[in-house]
């Protein structure tokens, strides 16, 4: 009786398998008639092609009494066509999964693109390998990278052997107007650079030639070199170029070469290049003042070069004894100890943006597993819900590895659609940041989608592919299709395995939201403490003026200061005009530094050794009420035309080194000097200290000097100054006013870089918040996709187990138990992840130290706004369908079983 009941069970089972295989054939033969009538021929002649084409694939035998089977013909285009379909038939599912990928593809893109361009791509030199940065290491004088000075420049060149050239160069803005032109004089950025520097570099002109070592000279020939978008732009690429002037800083020079577009050095907004013209023939070695590049020997390590150049060093004494009047070049070496250090050319570039491009990288690679991990997630709901269609396709005959194969077909139209998507979303982050990046990423206009950039992408989408079709292709490996078929119409709840796995998925999609958020919570506490640092002035409602004088039209002293005392009478009687002051340097802006030491006078300490570098600051004294740094004692300069070339303020930290004396009292009225033999300038007043800088870095010791007249060698005043003013309303009211007034003293002086010092602040904080944006936009990205992934979880779940909730709601439970139950399910999932979150970012936090101010790498406010956040979202993701679960209509889930 039982065989005879087992016979009848499997001849009833193989009966529903047969069915199932006959509308298999029958959907196969549809798909393949609507194929060719797209193609266009008739019904008829439609369902005739379709059964042939469906003859020559398909071998249909009687493998046992009523048991078919299918052989599929390998064809990974046939796989792609049905991928397609099957995707066409599901559209919110295609649509949600190919986004996702397209967000994570598209990030990862847009940062391969910036690291490529920034950090890995060769720079645009011959050889680049071989060139480096030239610089010494100082520590007794607490200076890192000290530049090259004039001797050191020489002796390198004449002595050291491990290296092919060295030259210099310095970073340099300039006043350019064309001669006979109508044109307006412009203020460019340029560079003064030693005649080796550009063969050094192994580039050559579009035009005519490089500079010859002749006109790298003091008074040597006025020659100049312009940038090809000059050419282009100024000159309508004139053929002859080369018989053309410009006025230069008001002296004519002749121009004998045009450089390509794509020499960016040393940056990209250089438009032309002027010789340095340093004296081989001094007997001063100078100070630290010029940037340098090398070329190694081929072969030759940076190691090598660097004890080469250590050794020679010493021999500088022979050729310039002195470093400036009364300071022996002897006495430099033995108190400074200056170690040259050598550092290859593109980390000397890159060096100060590196770290912060790989932060961007590491988040983007987060978003990248997020949407991995919430499509992954999506299929696997696929692959549970078409286990019927795949248990056909296995009796059918195709092989467990050919239903691999389906699956993978559309993991790799989902990752090639995203991919595509990708691209363009990069693009457009690309452009966007070349347009409006922050100015301290080098080599930023070099950055495009370029053919690297694509492969990269392509082979992103592949591995993507493989990786989202991995753990469905391992369930249906393990699983016994044939179930499906046995069932009947009959469902279940999903098995453990299913749910731990989803809820790994969705953990780990937590846990990397948390180390994003995180770590933008990290920048935004640092953000909130540099805001919060008092900077010691006051940039609210004052605007910079930048201008500089031409040695040219204002050959002496006195006519600068004439010059600037006129200009500030009359922009102080400007409506609006509260103070009009004048520096040489503004905080927070890197032009106009110039350290030097200070000797103070009755302190024998200093006879033998270097006294501490300061910065030396040209101005007025409304330069203090404009910026409102407080006076701490005594008073501040007269009016330009009534002030002494001998006196001096000092900052309180320069009082307190010197004088020990933080109220200033002490300094007032005391003596010092700027180099031992020079002379002497006594202290009127001290005033509060500047964050210089950066606002992460403590003030600067300054020493600030009248621009008046001084009959000595040693005058204080400066060509470039900056008109600071203070105004009651917004700064940039006056701009028009200003340069008004400007141009009727000067008609050909250029006025540059007007910002309000609310911009120059903001400035400092560039980058900091470029990395800022980068995070929060991933943290968002990233929280809003692991939010959806808990979501998709929790509501599959509810749908397998709606008739378990239904008896649980008939046999007595109250909707909210069920809501609870469900809730808590979700959050657990969330707890789980906030735990793996919490652990990898303790183990990644430390690479953001760098850039961090004022805060902790495990800093608990922002750890725990992180984790409030998460649990928050992922409460609100697990609410939704657990309201859902406390709804089911009991009556209603036993009927549809």
């Amino acid at each position: 009786m039982i065989r005879f009941l087992h016979r009848l069970r499997d001849r009833v089972r193989r009966g529903r398998l047969a069915d199932e295989l006959d509308r298999e054939l029958r959907f196969h033969q549809s798909m393949l008639e609507r194929e060719h009538r797209e193609r266009g021929l008739s019904p008829a002649d439609a369902a005739s092609a379709a059964r042939r084409e469906l003859g020559n694939r398909t071998a249909i035998h009687e493998g046992s009494r009523d048991m078919w089977s299918f052989a599929w013909i390998e064809d990974p285009l046939l796989d792609l066509r049905y991928g397609i379909r099957a995707l066409r038939r599901t559209p919110a599912f295609t649509v949600v999964a190919v986004l996702t990928l397209a967000l994570g593809i598209g990030a990862t893109a847009a940062s391969f693109a910036v690291v490529n361009g920034v950090l890995l791509k060769p720079l645009p030199y011959g050889n680049p390998d071989r060139l480096v940065g030239a610089w010494h290491d100082m520590p007794l004088l607490n200076a890192t990278h000290a530049q090259q000075t004039l001797g050191t420049y020489f002796t390198y060149q004449r002595l050291a052997h491990t290296i092919d050239g060295i030259a210099v160069y310095q970073e340099n803005a300039v006043n350019v107007s064309d001669p006979g032109s109508a044109t307006e004089p412009q203020r460019m950025t340029s560079a003064l650079i030693s005649a080796p520097l550009i063969p050094l570099l192994q580039v050559s002109p579009l035009r005519g030639r490089v500079f010859t070592a002749a006109e790298d000279l003091p008074n040597g020939p006025g020659v100049v070199m312009i940038g090809e978008a000059m050419w282009r732009g100024r000159f309508g690429s004139d053929p002859d170029i080369l018989r053309r002037t410009l006025d230069v800083n008001g002296r004519t020079r002749q121009i004998v070469g045009v450089m390509p577009a794509s020499f960016r050095f040393p940056t990209a907004a250089t438009a032309l290049w002027l010789p340095i013209a340093l004296d081989p023939a001094s007997q001063s070695a100078g100070g630290f003042n010029y940037d340098a590049v090398a070329r190694l020997k081929r072969g030759v390590a940076v190691a090598d070069a660097e004890r080469d150049f250590a050794s020679v060093l010493p021999r500088m004494t022979e050729f310039f004894p002195l470093v400036v009047p009364g300071v022996p070049t002897k006495l430099l070496l033995e108190q400074a100890k200056p170690k040259p250090r050598l550092v290859p050319l593109k980390e000397d570039v890159t060096g100060s943006i590196a770290g912060a491009l790989w932060v961007v990288a590491v988040a983007s690679a987060l978003i990248l597993l997020v949407a991995c991990a919430n499509v992954t997630n999506l299929i696997l709901v696929r692959v549970d819900g078409r286990q019927r269609e795949l248990a056909v396709r296995e009796a059918l005959g195709a092989g467990r590895a050919r239903v691999m194969v389906h699956f993978l077909a559309e993991s790799v139209v989902l990752a090639g659609l995203g991919a595509v998507i990708g691209l363009g979303m990069a693009w457009v982050a690309v452009r966007a940041l070349v347009v409006g990046g922050p100015a301290g990423i080098p080599r930023l206009a070099e950055l495009r989608i370029d053919p690297a950039t694509v492969l990269f992408t392509a082979a992103v989408a592949a591995v993507v592919a493989l990786g989202c079709t991995a753990i469905p292709v391992l369930r249906v490996g393990r699983a016994d299709l044939s179930k499906s078929l046995r069932e009947g119409g009959r469902s279940g709840t999903a098995g453990r395995v299913r749910h731990r796995v989803r809820g790994a998925l969705v953990a780990a999609q937590m846990a990397t939201a948390l180390v994003v958020l995180a770590g933008s919570g990290l920048l935004v506490r640092t953000f909130e403490r540099l805001n919060a640092i008092k900077p010691g002035f006051n940039p609210e409602h004052v605007a910079t003026f930048w201008m500089s004088l031409s040695a040219a039209r204002y050959p002496s002293d006195s006519s600068e200061v004439r010059f600037y005392s006129q200009l500030t009478d009359r922009v102080a009687k400007l409506p609006g005009v509260q103070v009009a002051g004048l520096s040489s340097r503004v905080p927070l802006d890197d032009k106009g530094g110039n350290w030097d030491p200070y000797y103070p006078e009755n302190d024998p300490s200093y006879a033998n050794k270097l006294p501490p570098l300061e910065i030396f600051t040209t101005t007025n004294g409304d330069y203090f009420r404009a910026m409102q740094i407080p006076l701490i004692a005594g008073r501040t300069f007269a009016r330009l035309d009534a002030q002494r070339a001998d006196e001096a303020l000092i900052s309180r930290r320069v009082a307190e080194t010197f004088y020990h004396d933080s109220t200033g009292a002490s300094a007032l009225g005391k003596r010092f000097r700027s180099l031992p033999t020079g002379p002497w300038y006594t202290v009127i007043g001290v005033v509060g200290d500047a964050r210089d800088s950066s606002l992460a870095a403590p003030p600067s010791p300054t020493v600030y000097f009248p621009e008046v007249p001084d009959t000595t060698d040693n005058g204080q005043t400066s060509r470039t100054m900056a008109l600071v003013i203070r105004t009651s309303g917004d700064p940039l009211s006056i701009t028009s006013s200003v340069r008004a007034a400007v141009r009727e003293l000067d008609p050909t002086l250029p006025v540059f870089d007007v910002a309000p010092m609310t911009t120059v602040f903001s400035a400092s904080m560039t980058q900091l918040r470029f990395i800022m944006l980068i995070l929060g936009a991933a943290a968002a990205v990233t929280l809003v996709l692991g939010a959806i992934g808990l979501y998709g979880v929790m509501a599959y779940v509810v749908t397998l187990r709606t008739r378990e909730l239904g008896v649980r709601v008939a046999l007595g439970a109250r909707p909210g138990a069920v809501a609870a139950m469900m809730t808590r399910q979700g959050l657990a999932l969330a707890g789980a992840g906030l735990a793996a979150g919490l652990v990898m970012f303790a183990l990644i936090a430390r690479f953001l130290r760098s850039m961090l101010f004022g805060v902790a790498p495990g800093d608990p406010v922002a750890l725990g706004a992180a984790s409030a956040i998460l649990i928050a979202i992922a409460a609100l993701a697990t609410w939704i369908p657990a309201r859902r679960a406390s709804r089911v209509d009991p009556a209603e889930a036993l009927r549809t079983e």
